[in-house]
């Protein structure tokens, strides 16, 4: 048999030519497309340099849908809507000289439950700023207390700046009795302003953290939980761990619509992943993630598996993380998949979103750790229809291949999901924040957000 190949053509698609659309208030719900049948379509406008970003490399998106993006070149802290719009109302973080009036770099940002913002700038240091706080305002704060001891009844009067403070105002057999408040400026701005949340050289931190040495931490990643516990979590680039931080209180105060809250500050609580060598273990942390049950997401440089989910399982005073995805079970665990890997994102239906940097994409996995599609790449036919010589016939063969084209990212640092499905990318060297929707492009079937 002689086969002769008497045609042979390679059609790509113009590569300028990207599918875009403009963001709908309503956004396709549909949780059942295969991956065949769906797209990802990158939404219009692209939000670049225009916008004021010079290095936006971490993204978060608030309960209230706000985008938050730090931006390490800018000292900046960028707030936007999901039409793009910088918003007013947060000009503390807009310059973020906080410290000695250094200029402080976040590298991550994350927004709890309550609209607090936290952010990193790499060192053993994690500050907070609340949106609300500032939105009520703050009338004056406790700078004296008398606490009773509940087993006997005795009294004690600590001001606010007294060693023991903040020790009794955290002790379970210690309540406060009576408060004697002050409108001091400087104490209220200082509360109200970016400020210092957890400093691994704090004594009391490195008291209950003595193996590891906290004020040597290195912090690449955090995150805050989905839900009201009183926890974050931070990765330590340079003691290749994740712990938890516990929020315990540091002050009261009075709000200008009457309310009587409690500010916060962190101490460590425990480590949550060692070295190891296998699944669920740290090397070179770069990115994590929260849902909504808990379970812990991130992604890492080093060797061994890129990308780990982790399940807290309490056993009588203990939590143990265990893993979750495994290798051969679960296709987001392949050791050859991912190169350098920055950050992960899980959405409200545990679907898991890797920003693959150095390969220029997005990965997509299901809750299962399976794979479902790629953003951030173009998909094009490329024709390669031949005819062949079959005994004295010639029959035309109609074949086509797709072709995965890259280059529109250029290097993905940061990637987040909002409640509606769209996902928003920060391509760090361009200034770039760029978003992308799941479309079945045969029916669009949009439907009103819950």
């Amino acid at each position: 048999m002689k086969f002769r190949i008497l045609y042979f053509s390679l059609f790509l698609l113009m590569l300028g030519c990207v599918e875009k659309m403009t963001l709908p208030t309503a956004i396709n719900t549909n949780t059942e497309f295969a991956a065949g049948d769906t797209t990802y379509l990158l939404v219009n406008p692209v939000w670049d340099e225009t916008y004021g970003f010079v290095a936006p490399i971490e993204i978060s998106i608030a309960p209230d849908g706000h985008i938050f993006v730090a931006d390490s070149a800018a000292s900046r802290i960028f707030v936007l809507d999901q039409s793009g719009n910088v918003l007013s109302g947060y000009g503390d973080l807009n310059n973020l000289n906080i410290v000695d009036d250094t200029a402080i770099s976040p590298i991550d940002v994350d927004v709890d439950q309550k609209m607090n913002v936290y952010f990193i700038d790499g060192s053993d240091r994690i500050y907070r700023w609340s949106h609300y706080w500032n939105d009520v305002g703050i009338e004056s704060f406790a700078s004296a207390a008398v606490f009773s001891y509940t087993a006997t009844g005795d009294t004690i009067r600590l001001g606010h700046r007294n060693p023991q403070w903040f020790e009794i105002l955290n002790h379970p057999d210690w309540i406060m009795t009576s408060v004697e408040w002050s409108n001091e400026q400087t104490m209220i701005d200082s509360i109200l302003g970016p400020h210092v949340f957890f400093e691994g050289s704090w004594v009391r931190n490195t008291f209950a953290d003595l193996y590891y040495e906290s004020e040597n931490n290195s912090f690449s990643g955090i995150a805050a939980t989905l839900d009201s516990d009183n926890y974050i979590y931070a990765q330590d680039h340079h003691h290749n761990r994740i712990i938890k931080i516990i929020l315990e209180r540091s002050q009261y105060i009075k709000l200008s619509n009457g309310e009587l809250v409690w500010t916060h500050s962190g101490t460590f609580g425990q480590t949550v992943i060692a070295e190891g060598t296998g699944a669920g273990t740290v090397n070179d942390p770069l990115g994590i993630d929260v849902d909504y049950a808990g379970n812990l997401y991130y992604s890492q440089g080093g060797n061994f598996f890129a990308i780990h989910k982790v399940r807290p399982v309490v056993t009588g005073a203990y939590t143990v993380y265990q893993s979750v995805f495994q290798e051969g079970s679960n296709e987001i665990m392949d050791l050859f998949r991912f190169s350098f890997p920055a950050d992960v994102a899980v959405d409200l239906n545990q679907n898991i979103y890797v920003a693959n940097t150095e390969s220029q994409e997005i990965q997509v996995f299901d809750s299962n750790g399976q794979f479902f599609k790629k953003a951030g790449v173009e998909e094009v036919t490329v024709d390669t229809t031949m005819w062949v010589s079959y005994g004295n016939m010639d029959v035309e063969v109609d074949t086509f291949i797709v072709k995965e084209i890259k280059g529109f990212l250029t290097s993905p640092q940061a990637v987040t999901v909002d409640k509606r499905g769209v996902i928003y990318i920060c391509d760090t060297p361009t200034s770039r924040i760029l978003r992308y929707r799941l479309s079945n492009k045969l029916d669009e079937d949009l439907q009103p957000i819950q």
